[in-house]
């Protein structure tokens, strides 16, 4: 029993912890797809006045362009990385996941597209209202948990009374 609630404490706290904050046009938490094999490339209004991965010697080759960069894995299963991208006073955080399952959605998705302000703000809202779905369905979990947790002290204090 009182795994379950340290479960439920710990869910609660880890949500409130994994909330990332997203800015009016900043990008906090996206993930750009990419393999060894296409050239995936991430453009915005500004020139990038600087773009770093974390950490600094993460598997991955990273080209300048006249409004963004382009990015591919240098070997196949390249582990995840942390991407900064900072452009016209604007700080962007990106993971660069490395999809190894299907080169032809990466071929699909090879060009991140955030060359205007209002396709940075369309993302950051879409991002926004995935994370508030997610929250919900968390939510409805914790829910679910505590309604179970409920019926089994229930189920517990009759078997007591009967035996």
């Amino acid at each position: 029993m009182k795994r379950v609630k340290q479960y439920v404490v710990f869910l609660s706290l880890g949500l409130l912890l994994v909330r990332s904050e997203i800015k009016a046009q900043e990008i906090n938490g996206d993930t750009i797809y990419v393999d060894a094999k296409t050239i995936v490339a991430v453009r915005f209004p500004a020139l990038p006045t600087n773009f770093y991965t974390n950490p600094p010697d993460a598997h991955y080759n990273l080209i300048s362009l006249p409004t963004g960069f382009t990015i591919i894995a240098k070997k196949k299963n390249t582990p995840p990385a942390e991407l900064f991208v900072i452009e016209n006073k604007r700080t962007h955080r990106f993971i660069i996941f490395n999809k190894k399952t299907n080169t032809e959605d990466v071929i699909k998705n090879s060009d991140y597209d955030f060359s205007s302000i209002k396709k940075l703000k369309e993302r950051v809202k879409q991002l926004e209202e995935r994370e508030k779905n997610t929250m919900r369905q968390l939510l409805r979990q914790i829910n679910y948990t505590k309604q179970k947790i409920m019926i089994m002290q229930k189920y517990i204090i009759v078997m007591r009374w009967l035996f």
